[in-house]
């Protein structure tokens, strides 16, 4: 089955759009005429109309009854293939779902590496400053530190 362009869509749509502009203005027209004509004629029209109604469902009826089964097969097939476009449908939006997901996860983990890589800059930093102050510490008041004497062994 091949799928339509956005173009013949577009061009679909406006003949669509069209056929229903035209019967809108004949609609109207009609409307406009209906105004016009007297009580009597008004009648007569909506008469026809019925007549012509209840002619178009006799004669459906009748189609109905002598293709029940062509037409029961057409609408089962339909109702299959607008099924399996529905399923596509479904198909296509949750790989779409996914693939964002494990996009955005991807975004995520990146972001925590480099968060945690940044975490860990700083903590070299923070180490070497500390070791800059001791060594400043030690330069201006001369204190070291001093490791514990060792045990003295009584004398004997």
């Amino acid at each position: 089955m091949a799928k339509k362009t956005w173009d013949e869509k577009l061009a679909a749509l406006s003949e669509e759009l069209e056929k229903l502009s035209k019967k809108t203005a004949t609609a109207a027209e009609d409307a406009k005429a209906v105004r016009e004509l007297k009580e009597d004629a008004l009648k007569e029209m909506i008469s026809d109309t019925k007549g012509d109604i209840a002619a178009m469902q006799e004669n459906l009826r009748i189609a109905d009854e002598e293709n029940k089964s062509k037409l029961s097969s057409a609408l089962l097939k339909a109702q299959m293939t607008v099924r399996a476009k529905i399923e596509d449908h479904k198909v296509a939006r949750d790989k779409k779902l996914f693939e964002a997901y494990i996009n955005d996860q991807i975004d995520y983990i990146l972001d925590c590496y480099d968060s945690a890589a940044w975490l860990i800059a700083n903590a070299q930093l923070a180490i070497l400053e500390t070791m800059d102050a001791v060594i400043e510490y030690d330069a201006k008041y001369g204190e070291k530190t001093e490791e514990a004497p060792a045990e003295e062994k009584p004398e004997a």
